[in-house]
């Protein structure tokens, strides 16, 4: 007796699937987790993971960090012409300057944002291109801009007329104690111009290995003064976990500096009986710091690129775990959430602003929130063009 017809014909699909499934579709299927599985084993990474406790991170479900969809209704310009701005600053004519990935550092009004007729193209000017990537900026008392530039070190920009600025680009500083930089992150100037203050993140991983210093945990970043009277450097604070944003008080009797990988802010005393001294201002974040400036009030307007993250937390005691995990991150970029989020501190380290959202109108990864007048210019280093917001401080 012959079996049913039916049954024939499922014998030979299962064959044909089979056959299939073992020549085609499963090795597909398999060897990316056979290559992924080989980097993890047998790859090669620089990251020596060091050990340590990260604390519980602050509840984002209620209290001073708890999430909200406040920047939502953030306003996105300039995403055809102002690539990847990681900082903004206003220099003394009023106008707002930012560094670009190609660069250049470019200017424009603060309300050609909203007066432009195309939002996608705002109306710029070209100062200057400093050869590397500018990321922080600030201006001196005297009128020149200076620069924290990931490539470059320590850069100064003299700016001459406003309608067609003749510009130079100095290098001030490329290394301090025999050390170059590797990744000079952010800056500040002190009130009386006598200082810069900025942050060289790590001095083993470069601009494009921020996820490898930061797994590894291994304390390379410093903060450095450079004294422009005598053209020096030094360093004021070492061993910080990717030292990032930088800003001083209104007075300028302390500096603050982000630590990113450690979820802290530190504060370092320059003047009075603590002068010298360190200790930590906000600790315990809601997320990973980067770059920190002080509005007209005295608050500072902290961004976080990205939340904590509870797989790096839990894998802050095993080194083992994170040396598999810095062979991915040798060779495969993780893709960033996309979140916006800030937080403003008072100069007592207290939550007086928090504004979030799981995507600011297609806006994300915020490397600085630059108060200017009544609004906040939100800025990134991942993603083109700026948002805006109005400042919740000054309603």
């Amino acid at each position: 007796m012959f079996p049913p017809i039916s049954s024939i014909v499922s014998e030979k699909l299962n064959v044909v699937l089979m056959s299939v499934w073992r020549k085609v579709i499963g090795p597909v299927i398999l060897l990316p987790v056979v290559v992924v599985g080989g980097i993890g084993l047998f790859g090669e990474t620089r990251v020596e993971p060091v050990a340590w406790q990260a604390p519980q991170p602050p509840s984002r479900d209620s209290g001073p960090y708890q999430s909200n969809t406040l920047l939502e209704s953030a306003q996105v310009v300039g995403t055809a012409n102002l690539k990847k701005p990681e900082s903004l600053a206003v220099g003394p004519d009023g106008l707002v300057y930012t560094g670009l990935e190609n660069g250049d550092i470019v200017r424009f009004k603060p309300d050609a944002l909203q007066a432009s007729d195309n939002p996608k193209a705002v109306p710029i000017e070209l100062v200057a291109n400093t050869g590397g990537r500018p990321l922080g900026l600030a201006f001196h008392p005297q009128g020149f801009l200076v620069i924290a530039d990931g490539v470059k070190g320590l850069v100064r920009v003299d700016i001459a007329g406003l309608s067609n600025p003749s510009t130079s680009v100095k290098v001030l500083s490329g290394m301090v104690d025999g050390v170059p930089y590797k990744f000079v992150d952010d800056v500040a100037v002190s009130p009386d111009g006598h200082h810069a203050y900025y942050s060289d993140a790590s001095t083993k991983f470069g601009l494009k290995e921020v996820s490898l210093d930061i797994l590894e945990h291994g304390g390379h970043g410093r903060l450095i003064e450079y004294d422009f009277e005598t053209n020096r450097a030094r360093v004021v604070l070492a061993g910080l976990q990717f030292a990032n944003g930088v800003a001083m008080s209104a007075d300028g009797d302390y500096v603050l500096i982000n630590e990113t990988g450690a979820y802290q802010i530190r504060k370092v005393w320059l003047k009075g009986p603590k002068a010298g001294k360190d200790e930590i201002f906000v600790d315990n974040l809601p997320g990973f710091p980067d770059n920190i400036r002080r509005d007209a009030q005295g608050n500072f307007w902290v961004a976080f690129p990205s939340p904590r993250d509870k797989l790096v937390d839990s894998m802050a005691e095993h080194p083992g775990l994170r040396k598999a995990m810095g062979r991915f991150l040798e060779v495969i970029q993780f893709p960033v959430k996309p979140v916006a989020m800030t937080v403003a501190f008072s100069p007592e380290g207290k939550v007086v602003a928090n504004l979030q959202a799981p995507k600011a109108n297609g806006y994300y990864y915020v490397t600085q929130v630059t108060p200017v007048g009544t609004t906040l210019f939100l800025s990134s280093v991942q993603v083109p063009g700026l948002a805006t917001y109005p400042n919740p401080l000054l309603k």
